[in-house]
């Protein structure tokens, strides 16, 4: 991060906690202008992770920041989904849901991604920058009904989503635009197989979507190991598993003593 004296490298630091603030508005808007300036002999290369809903807030007028932060962090406290987040600040940005391409055009663009979502849909990624935007205006509407917040939204938020044309945005060209997947849950858990087989070990994957509570999730994957192990351990498995077994009273044994399973 320290950069020589006049160099072309300019960073600004912001999304402190993954929030959206001033110094990401700042950065976002310094993007935009940057793209909107690039011509048909350009590169725009993009590099794109979790977290970047946050680093690149541009609210549409007239939504402030603070306004659309409002209206994520309810969403966020009544238990919307990642993808159910995203929805909306696509629909609520204009660099989100492929903005920042069709801002960078007709330069073309190439977007590396990192990918922090399930199935790795690249309109979801850090809400889509370079990707068009796969959902309606009606979407929203649908999504902020079923957590109950039509009557709590702020007049802005209202004028954008009323004055959208979820078609007009489909209809843009994206041809100039070449997103890749250069890290993800499915990659690493293959790079993970390939290198545990080359030292000896023998590996399956069980899942590249498991999701859910840590601590539940962990019990899980504690049992399917204790399967595993006992299940190899050979003729004296059943001893082990006895041995697993609680030790419980004897419901004819007398106050204190136990009974154990042979």
């Amino acid at each position: 991060m320290l950069l020589k004296p006049h160099s072309r490298i300019q960073v600004i630091e912001g999304a402190k906690y993954n929030l959206p603030d001033r110094e990401a508005l700042r950065a976002a808007r310094a993007i935009c202008e940057l793209a909107e300036g690039l011509t048909a002999d350009d590169l725009l290369l993009v590099l794109i992770s979790g977290g970047g809903s946050a680093l690149l807030p541009a609210p549409k007028p007239p939504v402030l920041l603070e306004e659309k932060e409002k209206v994520t962090k309810l969403l966020a406290s009544r238990g919307a989904t990642i993808q159910e987040l995203n929805t909306i600040r696509k629909a609520l940005s204009m660099l989100k849901g492929g903005g920042l391409a069709q801002a960078a055009y007709p330069a073309q663009v190439l977007s590396l991604i990192l990918s922090d979502v399930i199935g790795d849909p690249v309109d979801f990624i850090a809400s889509g920058p370079t990707v068009a935007s796969s959902h309606s205006t009606q979407d929203c509407f649908e999504i902020l009904a079923k957590y109950n917040l039509l009557s709590s939204l702020p007049k802005s938020v209202e004028t954008v989503l009323h004055s959208s044309s979820s078609d007009s945005v489909r209809s843009k060209d994206y041809s100039h635009v070449y997103n890749v997947i250069i890290g993800s849950n499915s990659l690493a858990l293959e790079e993970a197989k390939h290198q545990a087989e080359a030292l000896g070990y023998l590996t399956l994957i069980l899942s590249a979507a498991v999701c859910g509570e840590v601590n539940r999730v962990a019990k899980l994957y504690g049992l399917l190991i204790q399967f595993v192990c006992l299940s190899m351990a050979g003729p004296g498995v059943d001893s082990l598993i006895d041995k697993k077994r609680p030790v419980s009273p004897h419901p004819f044994s007398r106050r204190g003593s136990s009974h154990k399973r042979r």
